[in-house]
């Protein structure tokens, strides 16, 4: 715990140092490459952009790696018998990321048209269910899905904020590139939940039954959450949240809200974190290089987008990973591996990824004066805020700072429980009223709450959580809901006016 709470207070000390270090070896043509002697490369320019901008550089250096990306989207995607370096859908989907980096740059010379024909490469290049990894494959890379969601996402926000009918260098029209850019949106997102696994995980490939993939599932994860977090430009929601179908590749779907996708699929790998706390994760589906994902970041990351605390301990060996691969000689991030340490921006981007959304996190909860006091050895309670019964013998919750609900099965007699006290006027019942609605002696009472929060518990990836909770009731001892309670579960997702919270 020492060394993740050591990497988290030396954050913004590194990352501005790691950025002296990329500024330093800036390459003349205004990119980077995987390490601080590699050719040029859209996508470690595009990783190099965020880290800039975590440690507040913007000017010239920024606009130089932007007049890179205008010029090197169009040109490497191209065959390499034309001068390309292969028609791969990531040279697309991380440079249109790259480009939406520094928003306030949209305006310059290329960005705005560049974008614009990167919706059109998306447009003419989609396949079933999605996009594949290289242009000539029917298959869809779940890798190039999610990172072009995520950065359509983005420029779908970024269209909001400049609002509708603006006219962008080169002709852009904000309304008519928005227009575009939804529907692209929903092919992506539909292939996602298409390769969902009933676990809540997605596999390392599609179409075939393969292993479920951490690396993978986070970044669908992020993709799907930038999706719906998104804002309108009069403030409503920018995607419409509504019941979609689930994992039809496995014969056996599901129907769930991307607010459901996303919070099981962070409690899959809070579940798992075994797999992912200090590995890479090798994506033999990428040609041409030996890709690998840095899983105990790019994990960290999506975990914690979905509500987990960073101090809880399942992410501690990850956080104390990331500190102990700081390498102040070469004042950026190593990358763990068999062949030994070294240092790449591949790492250094992962790293402040988790880093900023660490803090992020920690920002919110320490704003929230009525949270519960985090000790910082054992992860805080999740606070319930509302509570419905769902169809079947589930319960949908939604905890404080959540970006999501979390659907609970239970077992009939638990099931029971929660329904008799729910019944309640005020959302309380006594000790004895509940045994005699159960037909239970009264000292049972005690062990079915205790089993019904264990789980809740569990359907928050073991985060301590509590549905009932003990008092007195009418003068008695006896047992209230969490939280505000509804009898409408469209209200977990919605909130009470009809607008996601």
């Amino acid at each position: 715990m020492k060394k993740a709470r050591a990497g988290l207070a030396a954050f913004e000390a590194r990352a501005g140092e790691a950025a002296r270090t990329l500024l330093r070896n800036q390459g003349y043509d205004g990119g980077w490459g995987l390490t601080l002697t590699s050719v040029s490369s859209i996508v470690n320019t595009s990783e190099v952009l965020p880290i800039l901008r975590s440690a507040g550089i913007a000017g010239q250096p920024v606009r130089q790696a932007l007049d890179f990306l205008v010029g090197a989207i169009p040109q490497h995607c191209m065959p390499r018998h034309k001068g390309g370096r292969g028609e791969n859908t990531r040279f697309i989907a991380f440079g249109l990321a790259g480009l939406l980096s520094h928003p306030q740059f949209i305006h310059h010379g290329g960005v705005a048209e560049t974008a614009a024909w990167s919706v059109g490469w998306f447009e003419d290049h989609q396949v079933d269910h999605g996009w594949p990894e290289v242009l000539g494959l029917d298959d869809t890379s779940l890798h190039q899905t999610a990172l072009a969601v995520h950065g359509l996402a983005q420029l779908r926000d970024t269209l909001h904020e400049l609002g509708p009918g603006l006219r962008l260098p080169g002709g852009v029209d904000t309304s008519s590139l928005l227009d575009r850019v939804v529907p692209l949106i929903d092919h992506g997102v539909h292939g996602l939940l298409y390769h969902r696994r009933p676990s809540g995980a997605w596999g390392w490939r599609t179409y075939v039954d393969t292993d479920p993939s951490p690396s993978k599932t986070a970044l669908c994860l992020l993709a799907l959450s930038a999706v719906a977090s998104g804002t309108g430009p009069e403030g409503e929601p920018a995607y419409r949240d509504v019941p979609r179908e689930t994992g039809g590749v496995h014969g056996v779907g599901q129907t769930k809200r991307l607010a459901e996708v996303v919070t099981e699929a962070g409690q899959w790998l809070l579940h798992n974190h075994h797999r992912w706390e200090t590995f890479v994760e090798d994506d033999k589906d990428v040609q041409g290089t030996a890709w690998e994902h840095m899983a105990y970041a790019l994990c960290a990351q999506a975990v914690v987008r979905v509500g987990a605390n960073p101090r809880d301990p399942r992410l501690t060996k990850a956080w104390a990973l990331m500190n102990d691969l700081w390498d102040p000689e070469a004042g950026l991030w190593n990358e763990p591996g068999a062949s030994g340490k070294r240092a790449t921006i591949r790492a250094a981007y992962y790293t402040v990824s988790a880093y900023e959304e660490a803090l992020r996190r920690l920002t919110r909860l320490s704003l929230d004066s009525t949270a519960p006091e985090d000790t910082g050895e054992t992860t805080a309670e999740m606070v319930l805020e509302r509570v419905a019964l769902g169809p079947g013998r589930t319960v949908q919750l939604r905890a404080r700072d959540s970006d999501g609900q979390v659907v609970c099965e239970l077992s009939e007699r638990l099931f029971d429980l929660v329904k008799v006290v729910h019944s309640a006027p005020t959302g309380g019942l006594a000790t004895e009223r509940i045994a005699g609605m159960l037909y239970v002696a009264p000292s049972s009472v005690p062990k079915y709450v205790q089993r019904l929060n264990q789980a809740v518990s569990a359907a928050f990836g073991g985060a301590p959580a509590r549905l009932l909770l003990a008092g007195t009731v009418d003068g008695a001892s006896g047992y209230r809901l969490a939280g505000r309670y509804s009898t409408d579960p469209a209200e977990i997702s919605t909130g009470p006016s009809g607008v996601p919270d």
